[in-house]
């Protein structure tokens, strides 16, 4: 779990916990502030003159309105009784997994637990989140189904900031990681533009969770020394595609696709019109380490035709290569 708080002042609130917080912002990078007693004891920056108080709640008062980010390690009850909406809460970025709720790390499990607000995609998880919301945190769908409903990614940005400028703790469920072609990145910016503390979980990417749940080992001793990781969300005729197809149909390892079910077809005829053997093997893992996983082998040269007949969808990944040759069988 990382801190982007490097160079940002956070108001430290004195309680039990605060010359822990106090050391650990530091080395976060950070600068810690307070006032009255907790700044002497502690060694803090003092805020700025003419806000010297000893109420907690004026100190968050002005801490909210200078977009100060808040350590405040008193009770929940405390905390609430309070600092009401004044105080700054966060944004956890939680990596969700590939979908199975026990896939997800015990750091973002903790997270959800702890969450105020959380918003999820359609992926990863979504169990979970149902759970928080059945013990009161606010659950808001932000789902981008491909090809179908849409929920803008500024949008997003805005519920987060929202949500914790009023002192909310706020979690971004995302399948996967958030820093595999999740927009997690941009999700920070957005935080921090705001002067709001953000934590980043990662998730274990269902790059390589989808493949091994299936018995697909991705690296396989004697096949491949290399590994490639492809979006496929465009095809590769396409004016906005950033891949370099002919490179890649020259290289003899392990290529993964994610987010190209419908495109697959197109990737690989360009791949077999580069140079690529039409007899590769690959695999199409839907629904991986979820109940209705399927596992659906396929050549280059069959792979569109396959995916269209099988009725294969959304969420899925494919592997191309001589290890997608290669299915352990499983349980």
């Amino acid at each position: 779990m990382s801190l982007v708080l490097t160079g940002v002042p956070v108001l430290v609130v004195d309680g039990p916990e605060a010359d822990v917080a106090a050391e650990l912002l530091r080395e976060q990078g950070a600068v810690p502030v307070g006032w009255g007693d907790v700044a002497t004891r502690i060694g803090l920056v003092r805020i700025p003159a003419g806000t010297e108080t000893t109420a907690a709640d004026e100190a968050l008062a002005w801490a909210h309105r200078n977009g100060i980010p808040v350590d405040d390690r008193r009770p929940r009850e405390e905390r609430k009784d309070a600092t009401s909406s004044s105080t700054v809460g966060e944004v956890v970025l939680v990596g969700g997994g590939p979908g199975d709720p026990e896939l997800i790390t015990v750091a973002g499990a903790k997270a959800l637990a702890e969450a105020d607000v959380i918003l999820t995609d359609h992926l990863g998880p979504v169990d979970l989140a149902e759970d928080a919301a059945a013990r009161g945190a606010e659950l808001i769908d932000v789902a981008k189904i491909p090809y179908s409903r849409q929920v803008a990614q500024e949008r997003i940005n805005e519920l987060m900031v929202e949500r914790a400028s009023e002192g909310k703790k706020v979690v971004r469920l995302k399948g996967g990681d958030p820093f595999i072609f999740g927009r997690g990145y941009e999700e920070i910016e957005a935080c921090t533009a705001a002067g709001i503390p953000v934590q980043v979980i990662p998730g274990v990417t269902s790059m390589t969770a989808g493949p091994a749940v299936a018995g697909i080992s991705l690296t396989h001793r004697g096949l491949n020394h290399d590994l490639t990781l492809v979006s496929g969300h465009v095809p590769p005729d396409s004016s906005k595609s950033l891949v370099d197809w002919t490179a890649l149909a020259g290289m003899t390892g392990t290529l993964v696709l994610i987010m190209a079910v419908k495109n697959a077809g197109a990737i690989a005829a360009e791949l077999i019109a580069q140079g690529r053997d039409a007899a590769t093997p690959a695999v199409v893992v839907e629904n991986a380490s979820m109940p209705g996983q399927r596992v659906t082998a396929a050549t280059l040269a069959t792979l569109g035709e396959t995916i269209e007949r099988e009725g294969l969808g959304h969420p899925a990944v494919i592997v191309i290569g001589d290890a997608a040759g290669h299915i352990a069988e499983l349980g």
